[in-house]
């Protein structure tokens, strides 16, 4: 998959961040955005975290990635439901 990387932040309007690289905290990172520094988030986690909620920011997205969200699962509890579900059907 290529990555069309944008010249501009959509929430802060300056230089494009990397956020595999560089704190941007308060900056909504484009959906497609998997790495956070140490943190790597698992594909269909995100998409289903960014489904909920496209206007978290990075921090809000690392937070619930691990556990600190209370309106939706770390990323473990979400992939421990997902795969009971998985053997459910």
């Amino acid at each position: 998959m290529i990555n069309k990387k944008q010249d501009r932040c959509s929430s802060c309007r300056e230089k494009a961040h990397d956020f595999e690289n560089e704190e941007a905290l308060n900056c909504v990172p484009p959906k497609e955005t998997l790495k956070f520094g140490q943190y790597e988030i698992n594909n269909e986690y995100r998409k289903a975290l960014y489904k909920e909620f496209p206007f978290y920011t990075s921090e809000e997205v690392v937070g619930s990635y691990l556990g600190s969200n209370s309106s939706f699962p770390s990323q473990e509890v979400w992939i421990e439901r997902q795969n009971e579900n998985f053997d459910d059907e």
